[in-house]
């Protein structure tokens, strides 16, 4: 690889790598340490085979089509409408999820490092004010803070892996309470941390469509460092804190599986200030960084669904429309994190999951322009259908109680 596909590759990862990550040892608790490894393993290798399969349907196309674009072409207004309305709604959860996330991890940063209690709809105002106010001034200023944050984050995540292996407690991740019954919950929430597919028409654009392999390439190795951090990430994290007990993961479920209060339960386990001070700074900034990506890609997303220009009135309306509904959403649900990131799931889903298998489908009934093609039939696009279909009645079973969930 050069240095342009090196690149390429990191960004894809850093789409990948975010606050969903925080949502991983809260959900796999109940699953355990194996089990969620090849749940995480299996549902990489999902993501990237459609992301693949995107990939050739992006190459039929000339470079700087975008989703919407194609879904028009295939499926007409009723396609094209499918994809805007699935992006926007795949924002907003993710927004609710990151709101929410945020005020339960800075109620707890206030109260350890300056003996300070406020209330989390307060946090969750301030928060979403900070964060607007960013993308409101430009896309530059978001660019800015995003660079410095992210690469402070990988520097913290390292330093703390390290420091944290002494204090891992082996029993905690090997225990005879695992249990698969536990996935059907935890798939929807997996799925999101394996997106990159709104990233895919970029890419042929920046790679170029007449270098198919090389982006073949940066797609499956922008996945695999994702897979192997969160793998880290959950033996770091499932190996600091016990299932069950007083001081554990069920009293997290318990209290509305919150990132905070898993941090506070850790304390208790982890007798190293440092540690805590380094899980906090990486749950905190990765929040941040987070929510700061996902509301520009609303922002813009509804500033040109609704033709608003780039004038202060118009910045102004479009950020109201951005910023309130998710903000509202966090003060009536507070603990909506890991349900707001599973609601997620199934805008995702139909995005890189079924229009990939569907517009391939239709694209092969016409005649192809390129000679890369994917492996796959209609038995293959079948089966990723159908699981694709199964994680969106994952989801909505989940929301109705319906599947066993870790409490």
């Amino acid at each position: 690889m050069n240095i342009k596909s090196i690149g390429a590759t990191l960004l894809i990862s850093g789409t990948m790598l975010g606050a969903g990550m925080l949502a991983l040892p809260l959900i796999s608790a109940g699953l355990g340490i194996y089990n969620t490894i090849l749940l995480l393993a299996f549902l990489w290798a999902t993501m990237t085979y459609t992301g693949l399969i995107l990939l050739e349907v992006c190459l039929n196309y000339p470079e700087g089509t975008g989703l919407e674009a194609i879904a028009y072409d295939l499926f007409g207004k009723p396609g094209k409408w499918v994809i805007n309305i699935s992006l926007l709604l795949l924002l907003y959860a993710l927004s609710c999820a990151y709101i929410a996330g945020a005020s339960s991890i800075y109620k707890n940063d206030f109260s350890d490092y300056f003996n300070i209690t406020l209330p989390s709809h307060t946090i969750a105002i301030i928060f979403t004010l900070i964060i607007a106010t960013i993308v409101f001034i430009s896309t530059k200023a978001v660019d800015i803070a995003n660079r410095v944050l992210f690469t402070s984050n990988i520097v913290i995540f390292f330093i703390l892996v390290i420091t944290i292996i002494p204090y891992l407690h082996g029993h905690f991740l090997v225990s005879h309470h695992d249990s698969v019954k536990y996935a059907f919950a935890a798939i929807p929430v997996f799925i999101t941390a394996f997106g990159f597919h709104g990233s895919v028409p970029s890419m042929v654009k920046y790679i170029g469509r007449d270098k198919p392999k090389t982006l073949r390439n940066i797609f499956v190795a922008g996945g695999l460092i994702p897979l192997i951090v969160y793998i880290i990430w959950e033996i770091s994290m499932l190996g600091s804190l016990p299932r069950f007990g007083n001081h554990s993961f069920q009293y997290v479920a318990q209290h509305g599986s919150s990132v905070g209060v898993m941090l506070q339960q850790m304390q208790i386990f982890i007798q190293n200030n440092n540690i805590i001070y380094l899980i906090g700074a990486f749950s905190s900034i990765a929040m941040f960084t987070s929510y700061l990506c996902v509301s520009l890609g609303l922002f813009d997303s509804l500033a040109s669904t609704f033709k608003r220009g780039n004038n202060t009135t118009d910045r102004l309306m479009t950020a109201v429309l951005c910023y309130l509904p998710p903000l509202v959403f966090t003060l009536v649900y507070p603990n909506g994190f890991v349900p707001a990131l599973g609601a997620a799931a199934i805008f995702l889903t139909i995005l890189a999951i079924l229009f990939p298998v569907l517009a391939l489908r239709k694209l092969r009934g016409k005649q192809h322009q390129i000679e890369y093609n994917v492996a796959t039939n209609n038995m293959a696009l079948f089966v990723v259908g159908f699981i694709g279909l199964q994680v969106i009645i994952n989801q909505i079973l989940t929301l109705n109680n319906a599947v066993p969930i870790f409490n």
